[in-house]
């Protein structure tokens, strides 16, 4: 009788850590989607309907997203601009534009190529060949780009597989293209999207995506300085904001080159100053006795006019 009753008090002790273990699942999830509900009505009441920039409420308040209270637990949305690299370590609180990104399904094997050489330190023929195959893998063809990858290459490996012949859905795709390494692919992953945004947007582009875009260093930097105004820091009230690609031209006295630039930038149609599909990364949280409890929700949803956003993504953990 007493070994029964000391199992049946084992098993109840573990169904109740079992349901405890619940209940603070369930509402550490509430705390994290409320995050996301508190970003997407921000995004849906922009006040500035003809461009996005890095001081809007959206994107950088933290007073609605630094450990915005809610009962006894609290949720923070917040993101890494990867705006340069002085800004190291700085995060901003809200959501995050994802036209700040290239987006791979468009982007040009010379974008790419670019962006493989700046960020990923690859030397120029290997980029142009990693570039080449991630064009050959999403286009509808199955012609061979001099340096890429279609069917035969892929065929040939161990497990065999052909190549997509459409867009990536998931940027760890990439892993699957001819000549990608996980090393490479770590360094490029939070500069690049599978998400439709089409355009990059000047006024969130890194200095690594403005360089992909085929912009020297310095006319780079130029362009985040102006954008950081007077205090040098990133998303406040006295940032430069481009609210037309035209605004380009205002950063101050330009070369010819870099003129040349500018023109070449504008007349592309790659870039843009307004965007429609934002990441935004949701962290809820309490303390117990047990210690922090968290849960991160990261969702990339697309705005649409006088509607709900659409959710493109959801990842929980």
């Amino acid at each position: 009788m007493t070994i029964l009753v000391i199992n049946l008090a084992s098993a109840s002790r573990a169904r109740l850590q079992y349901a405890d273990h619940l209940q603070d699942g369930l509402r550490l999830n509430y705390l994290a989607r409320a995050g996301i509900a508190k970003a997407e009505v921000e995004l849906m009441h922009d006040l500035t309907p003809d461009y996005d920039a890095l001081n809007e409420s959206w994107a950088n308040q933290e007073s609605s997203f630094k450990e915005l209270p809610l009962g006894s637990g609290s949720v923070t949305v917040s993101y890494h601009p990867e705006v340069s690299g002085l800004d190291a370590g700085v995060f901003l609180y809200g959501a995050m534009d994802e036209s700040s990104r290239i987006d791979i399904n468009v982007a040009s094997s010379d974008i790419l190529k670019h962006l493989l050489e700046r960020v990923a330190q690859v030397g120029q023929e290997e980029a142009t060949d990693i570039s080449r195959a991630i064009v050959d893998w999403r286009d509808k063809d199955i012609a061979l780009t001099p340096g890429g990858a279609e069917d035969e290459y892929y065929l040939s490996l161990t497990p065999p597989y052909k190549a997509k012949n459409g867009n990536f859905q998931i940027a760890e795709e990439l892993l699957l293209i001819k000549g990608m390494t996980p090393e490479i692919f770590a360094k490029i992953k939070d500069l690049i999207t599978v998400y439709p945004t089409g355009k990059v947007n000047i006024n969130t582009a890194s200095v690594a995506c403005l360089g992909a875009l085929g912009l020297t260093d310095s006319l780079c930097e130029r362009i985040i300085k102006y954008r950081k105004g007077e205090d040098g820091l990133i998303g406040t009230a006295d940032d430069g904001i481009f609210k037309t690609l035209a605004d380009l031209n205002n950063i101050g006295s330009l070369f010819t080159e870099e003129s040349t630039q500018i023109n070449q930038l504008i007349t592309s149609d790659q870039v843009a100053v307004k965007s429609s599909i934002f990441r935004i990364n949701a962290c809820g949280e309490f303390k117990d006795s047990r210690g922090v409890r968290q849960r991160n929700i990261v969702c990339v949803i697309k705005r649409q006019t006088e509607k709900p956003p659409q959710i493109l993504y959801w990842h929980e953990n």
